[in-house]
Parts: C-alpha cells; sequence; structure tokens
C-alpha cells in the first residue's frame, strides 16, 4: 500500500525544444541562412581549389621522383658495370709504376756507367 503513494525517483523526461521550429520562419532568418550556405559553399570551393592545386603538384613531384629513381639505378647498374673495368685499369696502373721505377733505375745505371767510361778514357 505505502509503495503506491510514494513519488517516482526517476524523472519524467522533458520535452526538448525541436531543433527545426515548426511553421513559416521570418525572413532575417532565411537571408542570414543563405548568406551562411554562399559562405559556406565559398569556402569549399577554396578548399577544393587548393587540394586541386596540392594534389597537381604531389603528382608532379612523384613524377620526378619516380624520373630521378629510375636516374638513379641505371646509373648504379653503370658503375657496377664498370667495376671490372675499374679494377682491370688499376692493375695496369701498378705495372706503369714498377715499369717507371725500373727504367729509372736502368737509366741511373746507365748515366753511372757512362761516367765510369768516360774517367776510365782520360
Amino acid at each position: 500500500f505505502l509503495f503506491f503513494m510514494m513519488k517516482p525517483t526517476h524523472p519524467r523526461p522533458r520535452k526538448s525544444p525541436s531543433l527545426f521550429p515548426q511553421g513559416p520562419a521570418p525572413s532575417h532568418q532565411n537571408d542570414s541562412a543563405t548568406q551562411q550556405a554562399q559562405s559556406v559553399t565559398t569556402s569549399l570551393l577554396r578548399t577544393k581549389n587548393m587540394m586541386q592545386q596540392e594534389l597537381e603538384r604531389v603528382s608532379s613531384l612523384n613524377t620526378t621522383i619516380n624520373d630521378d629513381g629510375a636516374l638513379l639505378n641505371s646509373t648504379k647498374e653503370e658503375h657496377i658495370g664498370m667495376g671490372g673495368t675499374m679494377k682491370g685499369a688499376r692493375g695496369v696502373l701498378r705495372k706503369l709504376g714498377r715499369q717507371d721505377v725500373r727504367d729509372a733505375v736502368i737509366l741511373r745505371c746507365a748515366i753511372i756507367f757512362y761516367w765510369m767510361v768516360g774517367a776510365y778514357v782520360l
């Protein structure tokens, strides 16, 4: 019996105001909404144009990077191909260096021999 006489503990739901009022809107609200819509549209068009320009820039940059990558790969392959040639050239240069030292020694010996023969004749 007491249970029915007690007040409920949970609050009753309130009726919230509607986000979209019923009936015609005043004209100043229509003008404001139109201006806001135009402002949003203009802003979206600017954003679209900026994004399009950025996309073109990134696309151009991507093409440049791909071209540079291909150039680097071909240069690397060329360098690898020249490895054997460089080793051969290094061996030839060492051989020429040894020959140069040998020629210098022979020349000095020849000069010394010449002076000895000249001294003997006199």
